[in-house]
């Protein structure tokens, strides 16, 4: 009898709880990652931190040649070169501009998308297959694609210039609409500023919140029913189950797509610090390109550290209340 109780303690001290298993599931997952990083990535991790000190030139005769020189490609980063810290201020002006945007209209799409209605899975799939299938087509859309080219050639049509002009000369121009916005509105300034620029950027929003629509809808798809049956049996409108019951739950997903939102807006195509730094590759400056990218690094790192920090204070978890 002791023997049976000492085997069923012994087996109950290394069952797993609920978030042992939830958490030994997150490694599982991430896995791949890690060992990835591991592997084939920390090497070049930590020879661009050490190239960014030297430097280095190709052989005719094959590999590199490399000689320590400290600091000097970060002084010359920093205080020689005329555009970098304005191509830096740019890039976080615009990560601080977009963010916003792209993480409220993903939220707003997730919602439309995630309502009960007839040809709902239609919807989501005319939305989302451009988005999948066809990331940046918005952003090569213009006067030389082929669809306008085809126009342009047939007789007796405008231009594709004409047409643009025309299309433009029934709409407010963005001097006028500001313009109208400060003086028959009263609005500020930079809320005018803000405003006009979002409506200017309003393609690469859409084109930037494919995978953050994504992941809210997953969010939103997870929380229970119940809940919303609950509160509207207490009285609840739509605008509070949203305030009290979605918007919390879902916070956790808000500060993800922040993070993400944050390394893609760092990382994106037209981000001019990424074609510097492989411009000057292309070049063979690999110490000047080493010591750019490691200093973008370090501002893309502190930035995700504080909003990540500030966000998170205001994030609910609902297994930890």
């Amino acid at each position: 009898m002791n023997k049976l109780s000492a085997a069923i303690n012994k087996k109950e001290r290394f069952r797993l709880t609920v978030t042992q298993k939830r958490d030994l599931m997150g490694w599982v997952f991430v896995s791949p990652f890690v060992l990835g990083f591991l592997l084939l990535f920390l090497g070049i991790f930590i020879d661009s931190l050490r190239f960014s000190f030297m430097d280095v030139n190709l052989l005719t005769q094959g590999g590199f040649s490399e000689k320590f020189i400290g600091l000097d490609n970060y002084h010359q980063i920093l205080r020689v070169d005329p555009n970098f810290n304005k191509q830096l201020y740019g890039a976080v002006q615009n990560m601080l501009f977009d963010i916003p945007i792209i993480v409220m209209y993903s939220l707003f799409i997730a919602v439309l998308l995630n309502m009960k209605m007839k040809g709902r899975g239609i919807f989501r799939a005319i939305f989302f297959v451009p988005v999948i299938l066809a990331t940046g087509i918005i952003d090569k859309a213009d006067l030389s694609n082929s669809i306008m080219n085809a126009y342009q050639s047939i007789p007796g049509l405008d231009t594709g210039a004409s047409i643009v002009n025309e299309s433009a000369g029934g709409m407010f121009s963005n001097l006028e609409l500001k313009k109208y916005m400060f003086q028959m509105l009263d609005f500020s300034p930079a809320l005018v500023n803000i405003t006009v620029g979002a409506a200017e950027n309003i393609f690469a929003v859409i084109n930037s919140s494919g995978v953050q629509i994504l992941i809210f809808l997953a969010g939103l798809q997870a929380i229970s029913s119940s809940i919303y049956e609950s509160a509207k049996i207490e009285g609840c409108s739509a605008w509070e189950c949203f305030w009290k019951i979605t918007f919390p739950l879902i916070s956790p997903l808000i500060l993800v797509n922040i993070i993400y939102s944050i390394i893609d807006s760092f990382t994106g195509s037209k981000n001019q610090i990424m074609h510097s730094i492989t411009n000057a590759m292309k070049l063979g400056q690999y110490g000047t390109a080493s010591a750019m990218a490691w200093i973008y690094f370090l501002v893309a790192a502190v930035f995700l550290v504080v909003i990540g920090f500030f966000v998170s204070r205001f994030v609910f978890y609902q297994n930890r209340e």
